[in-house]
């Protein structure tokens, strides 16, 4: 039994991680800016709470030390839209946040340090991104959390701070928020979960690489699981599959046949589909070779459990979306 913190532990992929921890028999300290999580209201009296922000360094000591941690899940961060138009906030919580849960590893000799990082931190190069390729993003979100995996492997090189961590591309599943271009692909699947008509605002053969938000907390488990011994490199890709909007559309439709999809092309968020490159395959080998990195979720046991969970959490998930 591992005593973690998961940091942005009642977030989107924070609060799965946090379950999946707590149903393990790991003890849990979740530190995040709110005080609680609806979806885990079922489980609250399993872990602890430390409210705080990523900026304060006494607020991160106090929790690492307090709780007697020995694995730091580093989640939370400030995603787009918000790190793009607020650069201060953005580089308080992703880069000065990063450094004091590091610095704060380092201090109390936490065995583990796992991060979570994105493709985002691509931005040129062909289709497929061997893992290993120029990192040069042309977002702020990407350039922060360019800085956390450099801050990261010095930390391991340079104090012996165990830091793993995972890139996500788009990672979709029910009740994510925001209005990043890539929400087509959760609000596809959840508002036919849900039985609401939907206008998809991309052209159907739009490509996106995807992973579903339960194998992308998965992820993390398993690289603090992983055998040091067979560990190449501090930072491995991740992705389950890769789709297009028709492909959402038929598999929503198979699964829900009375689902009212249809097409109305936003040419704004066209633009911003592709000058962000989210059809870009990332290789997974490294991770296939050293944790036997294999999601669990394909594109139609993804759409059964959109099903599952909108029925389960109805209440918190069915809430109005922006219309494009």
């Amino acid at each position: 039994m591992s005593n973690c913190l998961v940091t942005g532990g009642f977030g989107f992929v924070g609060r799965h991680l946090v379950r999946m921890l707590v149903e393990r028999g790991d003890k849990v300290t979740v530190f995040d800016r709110v005080s609680t999580s609806p979806y885990l209201d079922d489980i609250k009296g399993r872990f602890n709470v430390k409210v705080g922000d990523f900026e304060n360094m006494v607020h991160v000591t106090e929790s690492v030390r307090d709780n007697d941690i020995d694995t730091i899940y580093h989640v939370g961060a400030l995603i787009p839209p918000r790190s793009e138009w607020d650069s201060s906030f953005a580089f308080n919580a992703n880069v000065l946040g990063t450094y004091h849960f590091l610095e704060a590893a380092r201090m109390f000799g936490v065995k583990s340090f796992i991060y979570s990082s994105t493709t985002s931190t691509y931005s040129d190069g062909d289709r497929f991104i061997p893992d290993d390729y120029p990192q040069k993003p042309n977002t702020f979100y990407g350039t922060t959390k360019v800085c956390g995996e450099r801050l990261g492997e010095a930390y391991w090189q340079h104090f012996g701070v165990n830091f793993r961590g995972i890139r996500y591309c788009i990672v979709n599943g029910p009740g994510r928020g925001g209005t990043t271009p890539g929400m087509f692909v959760v609000w596809t699947l959840q508002m036919a979960a849900l039985g609401h008509p939907f206008k998809v605002f991309v052209d159907p053969d739009v490509e996106v690489a995807s992973i579903y938000v339960k194998d992308a907390a998965k992820a993390l488990i398993d690289i603090n699981d992983a055998d040091e011994s067979r560990l190449t490199r501090r930072i491995y890709n991740s992705m389950s599959y890769t789709l297009t909007a028709r492909d959402l559309v038929a598999v929503a439709k198979k699964h829900m046949p009375d689902a009212d999809l249809t097409f109305r092309v936003n040419d704004e968020m066209m633009k911003k589909i592709t000058s962000l490159s989210l059809d870009r395959v990332m290789d997974l080998e490294p991770a296939r070779k050293d944790f036997d990195y294999k999601p669990s979720y394909d594109l139609d046991a993804t759409m059964r459990d959109y099903i599952a969970e909108c029925k389960a959490h109805r209440d918190l998930i069915d809430q109005p979306i922006p219309e494009f």
